[in-house]
């Protein structure tokens, strides 16, 4: 029986593994995001049976002045900050460049698996991700949400109230407020400090028009800088493919710029994304039309 057991587990395995290695069959998916990041996206992409397109249009680089992060990881060591809260993989590893340690009694926020995978890596535990938004405004509700629940449960307030609780919030420059709007609320004192900048990559025309007029089906829209850069460098953007954004700011980011997202994931993760481009792939199969369903809206596209 249990070799039957293990027979049928194994059968059930290889099915799920066939099925996800057909689900972007000879799909080219674009992958517009930094050469950091892109392997993992692309192996990804490959592992459901993709072709990825990598075509780098961001990188990161260190803050224009290094002395406010160095400062903030010297308070960090010494215990000043009863949260650390990372907004990005990208920003984990910038810690990582700025030498962090872990801090007895000190604790740890992620905004999703990518950013607490890569904090593993920079030697730090993430106690604490969203239950299912991996943005800004997930983390800061799902760690605002602790703050008020430890407050509620503080002692009696004929005691003298503990000060609130400093946390410390390494991002990227130029990035939004959300979250420190909802530490705040929650009782808490966000110190925000540069952790890295976001830079356009250098130009190269010829490579770019090469990649998107390679017969792209999907493009990934990973963050707002990666709608930027698409918005200014690529256009016009492939016909036929689908723009899919990893969550409702990037959909807004593109949809400023005048980019119609056709998905936006649920899951708010590069396999999220490539469960959305799959369903509607399967979905447009199963119902086929006369005329592309997914035509880019470029009326307000800029050049």
């Amino acid at each position: 029986p249990r070799a039957r057991r293990r027979g049928a587990c194994a059968a059930r395995a290889g099915a799920m593994t066939e099925e996800l290695g057909a689900a972007l069959a000879g799909l080219r998916v674009l992958i517009p995001r930094s050469a950091e990041t892109a392997d993992a996206t692309a192996q990804e992409v490959r592992r459901r049976g993709g072709v990825p397109v990598v075509l780098p249009l961001i990188a990161a680089a260190p803050p224009a002045d290094p002395a406010p992060l160095a400062s903030a990881m010297e308070r960090w060591h010494h215990g000043e900050y009863a949260w650390l809260a990372v907004t990005s993989a990208t920003g984990a590893q910038a810690l990582g460049a700025a030498r962090v340690r872990p801090v007895a009694g000190a604790r740890i926020a992620a905004v999703g698996p990518a950013t607490s995978h890569a904090l593993a890596e920079a030697g730090l535990a993430a106690e604490l991700l969203p239950d299912h938004e991996y943005t800004g405004r997930g983390l800061g509700e799902a760690l605002g949400a602790v703050l008020a629940a430890e407050r509620a449960a503080a002692p009696s307030p004929c005691s003298a109230p503990d000060p609130a609780p400093r946390v410390l919030l390494p991002l990227a420059e130029g990035a939004g407020t959300e979250l420190e709007r909802a530490l705040a609320a929650a009782g808490a004192r966000p110190d925000r400090v540069t952790a890295y900048r976001t830079v356009p990559t250098a130009r190269d025309p010829e490579a770019e028009r090469a990649a998107l007029d390679s017969g792209i089906d999907a493009i990934l829209v990973t963050s707002g800088s990666v709608a930027r850069e698409l918005a200014v460098r690529c256009q016009p953007l492939p016909p036929a493919a689908r723009i899919v954004a990893i969550g409702q700011p990037t959909a807004r980011a593109l949809a400023e710029l005048g980019i119609r997202p056709h998905l936006v994931a649920e899951t708010h993760t590069v396999p999220g994304m490539l469960d959305a481009l799959a369903a509607a792939v399967g979905a447009s199969a199963a119902t086929p039309t006369s005329s592309p369903p997914f035509a880019p809206d470029s009326s307000g596209a800029h050049a």
